[in-house]
């Protein structure tokens, strides 16, 4: 098996991982935070930690993650306009 193959399988694992979480968690409190997410969102986090993990300078992580939350931020803020 060459990287690639195994990079893509354990990144597709911890998808998986992800959205499991996301489906055991308590929908009533967290309902409007899980109906923003999509599956992007998901991939999106988990790329990040994977281009990022063996980098020891974490700035451009930390840059990045803000850049998603503040993305996803906005999709909550649309639902909850959306729902008033």
């Amino acid at each position: 098996m060459n990287e690639d193959a195994g990079g893509s399988h354990g990144r597709q694992g911890a998808i998986a991982a992800i959205k499991e979480a996301a489906a055991t968690a308590d929908a009533k409190l967290y309902e409007i935070a899980l109906l923003s997410f999509d599956s992007d969102d998901y991939e999106q986090i988990v790329a990040l930690a994977w281009r990022y993990q063996f980098d020891t300078d974490r700035s451009k992580f930390k840059r990045e993650l803000r850049e998603l939350q503040e993305h996803v931020g906005k999709q909550i803020l649309a639902r909850l306009e959306l729902e008033e």
